[in-house]
């Protein structure tokens, strides 16, 4: 049988009473969307938004492929990096 320590179940309570209490509380004053996250936060939000919708990413990567195919490898690559800026070309929030 495994018997946590003092901190580690202090920790766990502590992050459970404020996902529970402080999230609802920021939820009822809308400041939720105003909440920082960490980068690793963002990114696993920003994975499970794509997965969400896999027809806009079947589409994203048709037309990447029909861009390869057309215009070739060297092109596609300049344009997507050097012409277009790369906050225009993200999709958008869902």
């Amino acid at each position: 049988m495994h018997l946590e320590d003092g901190y580690n179940l202090q920790e766990k309570h502590r992050r459970l009473l404020m996902n529970k209490y402080c999230g609802r509380y920021l939820r009822h004053k809308h400041l939720h969307r105003f909440i920082i996250y960490g980068e690793s936060v963002q990114d696993k939000f920003e994975h499970n938004r794509r997965l969400t919708n896999p027809a806009t990413t079947a589409v994203q990567q048709a037309i990447h492929g029909l861009a390869y195919t057309v215009y070739g490898k060297p092109d596609v690559r300049r344009l997507m990096f050097e012409v277009f800026d790369v906050e225009q070309i993200q999709p958008k929030a869902v």
